[in-house]
């Protein structure tokens, strides 16, 4: 009985090892028994990503970085290696091929699209419920970087969008938050999130709202001249909005106004540039590289 199982072990191990084998040498061909020249492979694989033929494309690229890795090809091949991980929902390894790029790679002239791929990994989680704020911050900060690092690149449009995007999902979570601490009357609590908000989030949807909030909970703690001053600023900015209306009602009570004195310039209220509410199709895509 002993024997028949070690006889029974050694086919298993034997047929392991033989398949294994097998896939090794399998693999080694890949590489062996390519006929192609770099641009040849290069020019397929960009064929195969434009027709979602990811796989072949990966080991198309794959093959460039190990046979030609002297190539002009090479360096592009592994951004698009990273590219094609990021189509494939895999962010991590998009993001670890990206960060190595640029490693490698630190005065090439893609180098603005390994930055923009990195961001990116970042920015297509925010919206997903098992991630927390901290992907948008990041986002935004990467993002941001691009913009100061790289001006006038050809991806400026779009990062502007989703800086956009973010700026406004970050403003939403952050009054939401605010109000939490308000309906306690946390004041102090809620005035860190909304000052937050105005300071880095003014261009958001939300800065109507976080305006009146601040007037409102200046003039309850008797701060009346702030009230006053963000009451001008959502004056200034946003007349016809319902949160000045409410805000008006406010002010009125400490100070005698008119709307057609225009009060508040008195206050030299500062300019707020609120982005287009509109929404972009194309804002969760990613633009592909070139």
């Amino acid at each position: 009985m002993h024997k028949l199982i070690l006889i029974f072990v050694l086919i298993v191990i034997n047929s392991c090892s033989n398949n294994d084998k097998d896939q090794y040498t399998d693999n080694q061909n890949l590489y062996y028994n390519n006929t192609l020249k770099d641009n040849e492979l290069y020019s397929l694989a960009k064929e195969n990503i434009s027709n979602n033929q990811f796989d072949l494309a990966l080991s198309q690229l794959d093959k460039i970085q190990v046979l030609f890795p002297s190539s002009p090809y090479s360096n592009k091949s592994m951004l698009f290696s990273a590219y094609i991980h990021f189509m494939l929902q895999d962010y991590e390894k998009a993001r670890a091929i990206a960060e190595n790029y640029k490693k490698y790679y630190p005065g090439s002239d893609d180098i603005v699209y390994a930055n923009y791929l990195e961001a990116m990994t970042y920015f297509v989680t925010i919206k997903k419920n098992n991630y927390s704020q901290k992907n948008a911050e990041i986002s935004l900060d990467k993002f941001t970087f691009i913009l100061n690092a790289y001006p006038n690149s050809k991806y400026e449009i779009d990062i502007i969008t989703k800086i956009n995007l973010i700026n406004s999902n970050l403003a939403l979570a952050k009054i939401n938050t605010a109000k939490f601490y308000l309906e306690r009357d946390n004041y102090n609590g809620s005035l860190i999130y909304l000052l937050d908000i105005f300071n880095n989030h003014s261009s958001s949807s939300s800065i109507e709202e976080t305006l009146f909030y601040l007037s409102k909970i200046y003039y309850e703690i008797g701060e009346y001249e702030l009230a006053k001053k963000y009451a001008s600023i959502l004056a200034y900015n946003f007349s016809n909005s319902e949160w000045y209306e409410k805000s008006y009602k406010i002010i009125s009570g400490i100070e005698d106004i008119s709307e057609e004195e225009k009060w508040f310039d008195k206050y030299n209220p500062v300019k707020i540039f609120k982005q287009d509410n509109k929404k972009n199709s194309d804002e969760n895509e990613i633009l592909p590289l070139e």
